[in-house]
């Protein structure tokens, strides 16, 4: 393999960093080591003594796991009048008081779906700050909407 066969896709060595957190470095420089592509990063605080900020060999560095291709935003589209729907946290009980017990949402608009070079599309929404976030980061996803009939959006 060449290092031009890497270029233009974003990849990342996967570094354990203990207690159960690994961090995603992404990789600066591809260089050949005899017949295969060795990946650099940047060297962290846990990094041999010295390496901190400088380039290192991804593969020697402390708690090293894999390489990862991630992939690239190569597009957006509107978001057209979805919404994006989180839970606030544990449903309320069921009855005792009057309550449903139905979960507690979070809703907020779509601002724009990005696509990926692998294909996947992701919604990406814009909170009451104006902060955007994208959807599918985090597990307090619950569901995507579509436009409600008559809205005047096809989705």
């Amino acid at each position: 393999m060449e290092a031009t066969a890497r270029m233009g896709q974003r990849w990342v060595a996967l570094v354990d960093r203990g207690n159960g957190c690994v961090e995603a470095c992404d990789i600066v420089e591809w260089l050949p080591d005899g017949a295969e592509l060795v990946g650099y990063i940047c060297g962290t605080d846990d990094a041999a003594q010295g390496d901190k900020g400088r380039v290192v060999r991804a593969d020697r560095h402390p708690g090293f796991l894999t390489y990862e291709r991630r992939p690239q935003v190569v597009g957006a589209l509107p978001g057209m009048g979805w919404t994006v729907c989180y839970r606030l946290g544990a449903p309320p009980p069921r009855g005792g008081n009057g309550t449903s017990g139905a979960e507690c949402l979070e809703r907020r608009p779509v601002l724009a779906w990005l696509v990926y070079d692998d294909g996947t599309v992701t919604p990406c929404d814009v909170d009451h700050d104006g902060l955007v976030y994208c959807s599918t980061d985090t597990p307090e996803l619950a569901h995507v909407e579509p436009p409600a009939p008559g809205s005047g959006r096809q989705p």
